[in-house]
């Protein structure tokens, strides 16, 4: 057996799980932030939704949007348990149903399991038989008391992929819960949770007459630091569960490597291309479940090695072995996008191409390592690019309110009419700016005045 490093604290077998216990289930998502960065508006603006159903019998409905990954989910969450801490003053009864689009493809699907979470019991088949808005008017009915004069519970319905459920045939189920949140005949909250910003568009009038038109929206982070605040959150624990000088000593493990040259780097490079923090926080967890008695501290090495290989993905390394021509095709496409160019067509980004390489042409001859290639040539480059996906056709307007995108190839004649040689099909570049510094930087064979270019 390995002598354990004297460097390392002291920990017992219980710690270590209890460590890996909270830090992971942080990580995967089954347990909550100590604290949510950056969301105490739109936090404090779902909590008071929620409370005023839950406690002063109002009907509600909002919702809530944000790119995926931005702690939509989250914050739901937070909401709710505040809302369960201060009932435990006032002993209020509510329910709380979770219906999702990805689960619940039909209403009849999901009134069933709206049953199931209010713990009915009785046989509902005979309800199913009518129209949906009686069968859920009876469900709700069925929460009372024996006493009919009592009044209905409140209900709070959290609809997450609010945007599948809003594809259901009639929309019966989102007209019967904005309905009866309009009507204020039984207090119930619609809280919708969607990454489509365009998502009343999806509604029906009658459905939007009903709904409340209140929208919560939820934004990535600002800023680097809140990015890596959000890491620091997950990461480090307290002394309720193992001892107060473990917890200090692992605590200050994970800031050394937070604040390292090595991970400060590949977090922005997280934060420069998605701000996702799904993927930040995945590239910690191999690290934390390989923590044990004899290493019970995260270990560097290997936190680098994972966001490095996060960071790394197909595309990059296919396009590590591209031609030079295509690699400043590549980067006149990023050049116009920083122009305010979002799409573009092969004239022009080869006029961007050549009147870079005229200008510095001097520079490019003396290293003898380049020249301005024909028109023909650049035309087959610019043609693998799009076969590797690097490029792809972007949407163009057929006529009014329809829209289509383009073959890949740039070569299978038109599209739903669209008549245009390949040279002047409009496409986008489907990478980031910082993608193209990078595949920039990790080669050698690129002359000064094209790494400066990708540089600018």
């Amino acid at each position: 057996m390995p002598a354990r490093n004297p460097a390392q604290p002291k920990a017992t077998d219980e710690s270590i799980r209890a460590v890996k216990r909270t830090v992971l289930g942080r990580l995967y998502g089954r347990a909550p932030l100590p604290n949510l960065v950056g969301l105490d508006a739109p936090l404090n603006s779902i909590y008071a939704l929620l409370s005023q159903t839950a406690l002063n019998n109002e009907g509600n409905s909002a919702l809530i949007l944000g790119p995926r990954g931005s702690g939509k989910t989250s914050l739901v969450q937070r909401a709710l348990s505040m809302l369960s801490h201060t009932n435990t003053n006032t002993n209020k009864a509510y329910h709380i149903v979770h219906l999702n689009g990805f689960v619940h493809t039909t209403d009849r699907i999901a009134l069933r399991d709206i049953a199931r979470q209010l713990l009915i019991t009785q046989d509902l088949e005979h309800v199913l038989i009518g129209s949906f808005a009686d069968a859920f008017t009876y469900i709700l009915n069925l929460l009372r008391s024996d006493d009919e004069s009592t009044a209905i519970p409140p209900v709070i319905f959290v609809l997450e992929e609010f945007d599948l459920l809003a594809q259901h045939p009639k929309q019966s189920l989102l007209y019967t819960l904005f309905d009866i949140a309009q009507s204020q005949q039984t207090p119930i909250a619609v809280l919708g949770v969607t990454a489509r910003i365009d998502v009343l568009d999806l509604l029906e009038k009658r459905v939007k007459s009903r709904f409340s038109h209140r929208q919560i929206y939820v934004h990535n982070m600002a800023s680097v630091e809140e990015f890596v605040q959000i890491a620091r959150e997950a990461l480090c624990i307290d002394s309720s569960t193992v001892s107060e000088a473990f917890a200090q000593q692992f605590n200050k493990r994970i800031e050394d490597i937070l604040t390292s040259s090595t991970v400060s780097q590949h977090i922005e490079d997280i934060f420069e291309f998605g701000k996702d923090v799904r993927m930040l926080l995945r590239a910690f967890t191999l690290a934390v479940s390989q923590i044990s008695i004899d290493n019970p501290l995260l270990n560097a090495s290997t936190v680098e090695s994972q966001f490095a290989l996060t960071n790394t993905s197909a595309k990059m390394k296919i396009l590590s072995s591209i031609s030079l021509l295509e690699l400043c095709l590549i980067i006149a496409m990023r050049s116009l996008t920083q122009l305010d160019i979002s799409k573009y067509n092969f004239e022009m980004v080869y006029d961007e191409y050549k009147t870079f390489m005229s200008r510095h042409m001097m520079a490019v001859s003396a290293g003898g390592a380049m020249k301005i290639y024909k028109k023909p040539v650049a035309l087959k480059a610019f043609e693998t690019l799009v076969e590797l996906e690097i490029a792809r056709p972007a949407l163009v307007s057929v006529g009014e309110g329809s829209s289509v995108y383009g073959r890949n190839d740039l070569l299978a004649g038109t599209a739903a009419g669209i008549r245009a040689p390949k040279e002047y099909r409009m496409v986008q570049l489907m990478l980031e700016p910082m993608q193209v510094v990078e595949l920039v930087s990790g080669r050698v064979d690129i002359p000064a005045v094209i790494r400066r270019w990708a540089q600018q």
